[in-house]
């Protein structure tokens, strides 16, 4: 993930749901505004920001109801396609983390200034590595109802953003996640998750 502590400037996509690095998202447009920005973003081969959207119950009733959360991925396009409805069919992956340093509502759509946002270098215990690869493997086969299990990443900290990518979470637990400083705060955290996720499950298979 690029360290680097400059000002980036990006187009700001706003959706409902998480996009985590490493991950990648299909969305379904059909915003003009946003058509456009996706369209610019094509042209220039440039990055843009994907964060959680919110309502700012100031400016409801305003054109501007749809503010950007301050955590958001910077992302790329990897496919676009335009349907017969003039909606657009949209893959984005999710690159790094960073954070809204400032934003404005342009003519067309949101832009905004931001800077990366890494995490902190911070020890992670291969004890809780492991625990978070198992745990996952196993939910993902209750999910998936199959016993292949995935592919998991090695690196602690894509690890982390693969469990909250993939495990089913509410949305506001996983902006949660996306926020949390250092991988293992969020490892630890989505153990937590994990262990009563896969209480539950194993309470309801046997009920």
């Amino acid at each position: 993930m690029p360290a680097s502590r400059e000002t980036i400037s990006m187009p700001i996509l706003p959706i409902k749901g998480i996009l985590f690095p490493g991950a990648k998202a299909r969305l379904h447009i059909e915003n003009p505004a946003h058509k456009l920005m996706i369209s610019y973003c094509i042209q220039q081969d440039t990055a843009l920001c994907v964060c959680k959207e919110r309502i700012d119950d100031d400016v409801r009733s305003s054109e501007h109801d749809t503010e950007p959360s301050n955590i958001g991925t910077s992302a790329r396009v990897l496919q676009s396609e335009e349907s017969d409805d003039g909606s657009m069919e949209l893959e984005l992956t999710g690159i790094s983390r960073i954070s809204l340093l400032s934003y404005r509502h342009g003519n067309k759509y949101m832009v905004g200034q931001f800077k990366y946002l890494p995490d902190l270098d911070d020890s992670v215990p291969t004890l809780l590595i492991d625990e978070a690869g198992a745990l996952s493997s196993e939910i993902w086969s209750f999910v998936q109802s199959e016993r292949t299990r995935p592919q998991l990443p090695v690196e602690p900290e894509a690890l982390s953003y693969w469990i909250a990518a993939h495990v089913p979470l509410p949305v506001e637990s996983q902006q949660e996640l996306l926020e949390l400083r250092t991988t293992r705060t969020r490892l630890a955290k989505e153990v937590s998750i994990l262990r009563m996720l896969m209480d539950r499950m194993r309470t309801e298979q046997t009920s």
